[in-house]
């Protein structure tokens, strides 16, 4: 009998510790979201050379203390925000791979890449931040998404060409959108209003590319 009110009392002691640890965890979920959106805020209004520890818990109105807690570095604080961002367009992506082929074959070659590049130009201009972090945040080519929307959108439009000259065209276009950004992108360091024109140009460029193509093998 006494094993067992002990293990009722164990049990009720552990539901309600679980019960205050959810708001905690809510509480504290909050103010690391407070304190990525006053680094992001920051970054746009000083560049990523104004943002400082003390300048972050100031925005946020968080105890610095409590900053530390949770970034114990400025290069913390910024692969933080970068993440936050990174888990953003991987939605844009998994939006994207929800549209069924029959759709893209239905598109013309630059309704495609509107299609394709729209949300992600318009996920950037309204978060400033992520262009200006671009410049500076290392960029892993073995951690690169797979081309699985655009290879699935090639497929679908040149499904009488060979698997390999289709792989070709999917690098060209991941090519060209990349390599413009990297040349273009990265030296503007945070020049949102330029980084937004070349957005756009890559875009037409690839709309360019990728009917050239398929006029040339679809006749």
């Amino acid at each position: 009998m006494t094993k067992h009110r002990d293990d009722d009392t164990s049990q009720h002691d552990s539901e309600r510790t679980t019960a205050a640890r959810s708001p905690l965890q809510a509480r504290g979920r909050a103010r690391i979201e407070a304190v990525l959106d006053a680094t992001a805020e920051l970054i746009v209004e000083k560049g990523l050379a104004g943002v400082t520890m003390h300048g972050v818990a100031r925005r946020a109105e968080t105890p610095i203390g409590s900053m530390y807690h949770f970034f114990p570095d400025r290069e913390s604080l910024l692969s933080a925000l970068w993440d936050r961002h990174m888990a953003a367009t991987g939605e844009i992506d998994d939006e994207l791979g929800q549209i069924d082929i029959e759709t893209w074959r239905a598109l013309s070659s630059e309704a495609v890449i509107d299609r394709l590049m729209t949300p992600y130009i318009t996920y950037l201009e309204q978060n400033p931040d992520c262009l200006i972090l671009m410049t500076v945040m290392p960029h892993d080519d073995n951690k690169k998404r797979e081309p699985g929307t655009l290879r699935k959108v090639v497929d679908a439009r040149m499904p009488n060409v060979k698997a390999a000259e289709r792989a070709l065209y999917v690098e060209i276009l991941r090519a060209l959108a990349s390599g413009s950004l990297a040349i273009k992108l990265r030296p503007a360091m945070g020049d949102v209003q330029l980084a937004r024109r070349y957005l756009r140009e890559v875009k037409r460029a690839l709309a360019a590319y990728l009917a050239a193509v398929e006029a040339s093998v679809l006749g």
